[in-house]
């Protein structure tokens, strides 16, 4: 007889007292079980694994042989164990499905098809047809992800053939033909393994951990359920209130109703305006309809102090605000809730420092590993933070920090090198252009330049008479004259003819420049062997290449342009990014079969919008104050919690497009939204309301 879920769920306020519980349920190994078998704990995010590891060897004094997973590849490790010939590596992912699509999106067949033609016509036709292509293909490949997770149903229907004149459903049955998709893998696993009757999973370990993860969809939940079945799930729940709370009725909710005062529903007005998202998990969790939970309840009241801690407390019984109205002389003389106005972003990170600086004095225990300050988009304050807090180095006002959640490669000179090469089909090479080129750092070193050769190489140029484009032929490519005065041929055969001459009297037509200074040639050996690395470069890319030829040729022109070896440990970490972009690149094209050419502005693009995207190998917690981005779930508690940039239009963010995104077509349409369906603003909300529970002394905005 099937043995029934054995599914606990813990729930409570604090993220620290939930940790307390999983470190001493890891003490209990359960019978039959070797010491040496790892523990499985699913995180929604990275950064919580570093706080937990800390967290857990606090108490223990170590925390080794833990396996951390997030919730997707946990599923993945399910799906494979127990469906056969199940390869979860072989199902189309998003890095695949762009290129996939990409391919539809530029097969005339497949663009001719009636729904496809009559939608999407009218955008794709253009000059720029490929580059409207891949920005389409890759927006919609991150929406059918979304799909995957929260509308399983439809894309199944769509693999039917149901749908034949939606022009997505189109879409997606052309990109997927032939390829396996994790909805498919979920759904033939909930078949097998979801009911009361059905059998328990295999290949899985005796217990397993899900801490904070608040994120996950219904389907996920599910096979955690099923898992239940095979093994103990311990499921650590953070709620900002004790009761339940998966009936609230939010404001724009009651606006909509008949009731007499729509603004007074007996309801705390925090947890009704901030509190949709976890709302819907709650109501999931606890509907029964998926899981039966059996409840642990850890809550801590919050220690009384400020106004902040008033909020926290009337969110944790879940009723307005209590008491009187508060004198505006104890207001100002309250510093657990601050509020501040600045006009850029430079003098916010100013104010922040200035304030911290006062808390730090006012409370000797309160230390700089204390304090986290987020932002929306870590890499608009990055400068200021670096100019502000690190400009204090050294001195009596230095405050220790670190950046987490930063794009590694943001200020990457070897991933800005890949961008420029890439631009050498529309580059005009002003004489600035290539002299800012080879002041690279990595080329420096790779010609062995200084500051002073730079200089040197500059006023050379300057006076040689280099203005712009490489000879007569690249002007005319770029619709100029085919004329080569002013251009680099033009000046270097001044410079050569000049060391030759010894004069200035013309040669064949040309005025040489005579006024090399003959123990410094280097510099201008190193400028003439860049401009022929330039000039292949500009061939190359000034055509469209398979993804397989692109690989090579961005690696044959990095390797001549790159020293054998990194300039420090930074610099090696960087170029093995760089370079593992480009294999994933042409392995990614290569896995999704596209083998049509490609043109520099689209490869262009797609290594922009991977070197912008966020290091989750970057340190978090690793001492001083934690400043990071603003993402969903990011909830680890700090004694004092900043936000900077909370301005119109940033935070929250703004809905997608519903032209592409039907989920968020279908937030606001009856009928259409379900239960747990993702809003980003209403996650954003819910953030910023874990975040005002998360912060146990005071928060900063």
């Amino acid at each position: 007889m099937p043995s029934a879920p054995d599914f606990r769920l813990y729930h409570g306020n604090a993220l620290d007292v939930l940790a307390e519980l999983l470190a001493g349920e890891l003490r209990n190994v359960p019978p039959g079980t070797s010491l040496l078998e790892p523990d499985t704990i699913l995180i929604p995010q990275p950064s919580m694994r570093r706080w937990l590891q800390a967290t857990l060897a606090e108490r223990h004094g170590i925390a080794a042989n833990l396996r951390f997973l997030t919730p997707g590849e946990f599923v993945g490790e399910v799906l494979a164990a127990n469906l056969p010939g199940h390869d979860d590596a072989r199902t189309i992912e998003p890095s695949r499905l762009v290129w996939r699509l990409y391919a539809v999106l530029q097969d005339p067949a497949s663009r001719s098809a009636a729904p496809v033609a009559a939608t999407l016509d009218r955008y794709l036709d253009g000059p720029d047809r490929a580059l409207r292509a891949w920005s389409l293909a890759r927006a919609l490949a991150d929406v059918f992800t979304k799909y995957q997770a929260w509308r399983r149903d439809w894309l199944l229907a769509w693999d039917r053939g149901v749908d034949r004149d939606d022009w997505q459903a189109e879409l997606w049955r052309r990109a997927t033909r032939g390829i396996a998709h994790r909805a498919q893998a979920i759904d033939r696993f909930l078949r097998a393994f979801d009911g009361a009757d059905a059998p328990a999973p295999r290949g899985l370990p005796a217990r397993i951990f899900a801490f904070a993860c608040l994120n996950v969809s219904p389907d996920v939940l599910r096979v955690m359920t099923a898992a239940a079945r095979g093994a103990t799930v311990h499921f650590y729940l953070p709620t900002p209130t004790r009761k339940y709370w998966g009936d609230l009725v939010t404001l724009r909710e009651r606006l909509g109703t008949d009731a007499d005062d729509p603004l007074d529903g007996g309801e705390n007005p925090l947890l009704a305006a901030w509190g949709r998202a976890g709302r819907d998990f709650i109501a999931t969790l606890f509907s029964y309809e998926i899981v039966a939970p059996r409840e642990i309840e850890a809550y801590a009241d919050p220690r009384p102090r400020g106004l902040l801690q008033r909020l926290q407390l009337d969110i944790l019984e879940r009723r307005p605000a209590q008491g009187g109205t508060l004198a505006v002389a104890t207001i100002e003389r309250d510093c657990t809730l601050q509020v501040h106005a600045c006009h850029t972003r430079a003098r916010e990170v100013e104010v922040l420092h200035d304030q911290l600086r006062a808390l730090f004095e006012d409370d000797p225990t309160l230390e700089a590993r204390d304090v986290a300050v987020m932002t929306p988009d870590i890499n608009l304050y990055a400068p200021a933070i670096a100019a502000v807090f690190g400009g204090a180095h050294g001195g009596a006002r230095f405050i220790p920090y670190t950046v987490a959640d930063e794009s590694s490669l943001s200020a990457s000179p070897v991933a800005d090198l890949v961008l420029r090469i890439l631009g050498l089909d529309r580059a005009r090479l002003t004489s600035n252009e290539v002299l800012d080129l080879i002041a690279l750092p990595p080329l420096m070193r790779r010609f062995d330049l200084d500051a002073e050769s730079i200089d040197r190489v500059r006023g050379w140029a300057s006076a040689a008479g280099a203005r712009w484009g490489l000879d007569a032929a690249h002007r005319a490519r770029l619709g100029a004259p085919a004329e080569d005065g002013f251009t680099w041929r033009f000046a270097l055969d001044r410079l050569l003819l000049g060391h030759a001459a010894g004069d200035d009297a013309d040669i064949a037509g040309v005025a040489p420049w005579p006024d090399l200074e003959g123990h410094a040639l280097d510099a201008l050996d190193a400028l003439i062997e860049l401009l022929a690395v330039i000039e292949r470069a500009v061939r190359e890319v000034s055509n469209a290449h398979t993804p397989a030829d692109w690989q090579a040729v961005l690696t044959t022109t990095l390797e001549a342009l790159l020293p054998p070896n990194p300039g420090d440990a930074a610099d090696a970490r960087a170029r093995d990014r760089v370079f593992g972009e480009i294999d994933a690149f042409g392995r990614a094209a290569a896995e999704a079969g596209l083998g049509d050419t490609l043109p520099a502005d689209v490869v262009r693009a797609h290594f922009a919008a991977r070197f912008a995207e966020p290091d989750a190998r970057q340190p978090f917690l690793a001492g001083g104050v934690t400043f990071c981005r603003m993402v969903p779930m990011r909830l680890i508690p700090f004694r004092v919690i900043g936000l900077l940039g909370l301005n119109d239009r940033d935070f929250p963010r703004q809905e997608p497009s519903p032209v592409l995104n039907r989920l968020a077509a279908a937030l606001d349409t009856p009928g259409r939204r379900r239960r747990g369906d993702r809003s980003v603003r209403d996650d954003d909300r819910f953030l910023f309301l874990q975040l005002l529970t998360a912060a146990s002394d005071v928060l900063y905005l």
